[in-house]
């Protein structure tokens, strides 16, 4: 019991279970700011005994003042002066630099000049240091982010990274704070975003982004196709929406150019064999139903391999190209066209209801074939072959009709230059 500060009796009682028992250092110094009491709290604050600061008048635990300002501290409390609640910093005598919230409430009582009172609050102090870092670093890392990163709350932007602020045609955040994300893109998909942003807090799945692909103009006309997630990061309180743009317009790219790849030749343009295939089945069922006729031709160049070796691959792409370009020009618009591979080529010609409609494209393939090709200065005289399949005359399906038409090219590669029909009845 500390009876400096207070005499004992059932009174001071109450006084002696605060001293003792408070979470906060509370310790007396003198007129000349030596330390005369302290509670337990301090020593195992600070770590000094009471004996160790025994008539020293300028504390080591002090580390923020002068001995100078010390004085002047010690001069208004004599003057009756309180000085409540100020953030300071203290060291301990293990060399440890406490936060400390510092209250020194005047007394002037005796040999009691002031009472003191340390609120250790070094660890919720570095809790907040480490989230403003961890902010810091979030924002950092949101700012350079070359996705579009908007925060708002009911439907008002609070913040907007820098691609955002590019993106929506801007300089600053200071243009586009407090305005709608409506005011500086659209979209096709605008009443269905924004159901969902109105929604996030509502559904029962609360807290869980939402994901939605569309394509977006921006002020300037620019079109790109952006992948948006909305993502709740608030409460129905405070509703609070982080929405991410991610530009996926070259993806899309990319995807087409996969999905270009897997149905049509590279090198000519045309349908390769798996779409060619699902055509002329497609095709075949139409006829059935509508009963008409479809027309299957199988053509091959002649001797291309003789070009291929004389000229090189160069040319003799060149020459796949300017071929493929004449069949375009020989059928009708609907018609299919097909590089099987090599020099082979598949026509399918649609929804046939004259023979003759058969005959008029072969001979115009026929007489386009006679012309010769100019290439990188020569001029290439090649022919070509046809066999032609029809069904329902011929088959009934594609393998049989290719099988069929196949057969044909084999008699007219007999001759060369020439168009032959399967005679082969189903």
């Amino acid at each position: 019991m500390m009876d400096l500060v207070y005499q004992p009796n059932k009174k001071y009682n109450i006084l002696d279970l605060i001293w003792t028992n408070t979470t906060d250092a509370i310790f007396a110094i003198d007129y000349r700011g030596a330390v005369i009491d302290a509670n337990p709290v301090f020593n195992h604050m600070l770590g000094w005994e009471l004996e160790e600061l025994h008539d020293i008048t300028f504390p080591p635990f002090i580390t923020n003042m002068t001995e100078e300002e010390h004085q002047s501290l010690l001069s208004n409390l004599k003057d009756g002066q309180d000085f409540p609640y100020e953030v300071a910093k203290r060291r301990s005598k293990h060399d440890l630099m406490l936060d400390i919230l510092a209250s020194y409430w005047s007394v002037n009582d005796k040999r009691i000049l002031a009472i003191g009172m340390y609120k250790d609050f070094t660890e919720q102090l570095q809790i907040q240091r480490q989230l403003e870092e961890s902010e810091y670093c979030y924002r950092t890392l949101v700012e350079y982010l070359p996705e579009v990163i908007v925060k708002q709350r009911n439907n008002k932007i609070e913040f907007a990274n820098s691609s955002a602020v590019k993106l929506f045609g801007k300089q600053n955040l200071e243009d586009i704070a407090g305005q709608s994300i409506w005011d500086f893109i659209t979209s096709e998909r605008r009443v269905e975003i924004q159901h969902v942003i109105n929604n996030v807090y509502v559904d029962d799945k609360l807290g869980v982004p939402k994901t939605l692909i569309g394509m977006f103009a921006l002020s300037d006309g620019t079109e790109i196709d952006a992948e948006v997630k909305i993502i709740p990061i608030g409460s129905k309180k405070k509703p609070d929406i982080q929405i991410v743009f991610r530009d996926v317009t070259e993806k899309k790219k990319y995807e087409q150019q996969l999905e270009h790849l897997a149905y049509q030749d590279p090198l000519t343009g045309l349908k390769n064999r798996r779409s060619f295939t699902e055509i002329v089945t497609e095709s075949i069922e139409i006829a059935k139903k509508e009963n008409k006729k479809v027309a299957l031709m199988y053509i091959d160049i002649d001797k291309f391999k003789a070009i291929n070796d004389t000229f090189g691959h160069n040319v003799s792409d060149q020459l796949l190209q300017q071929f493929a370009t004449r069949l375009k020009s020989c059928v009708r618009n609907g018609d299919a066209l097909c590089r099987v591979g090599g020099d082979e080529f598949l026509v399918l010609l649609k929804e046939i209801t004259l023979g003759k409609e058969t005959i008029d494209v072969a001979e115009r393939m026929h007489t386009m074939f006679q012309k010769p090709y100019e290439i990188d200065g020569l001029s290439i005289h090649v022919t070509s072959s046809i066999g032609i399949a029809l069904f329902p005359d011929n088959g009934g399906d594609f393998r049989t009709l290719i099988h069929r038409a196949d057969d044909a090219l084999y008699q007219a590669k007999v001759d060369r230059n020439q168009y032959v029909f399967n005679k082969e009845i189903k």
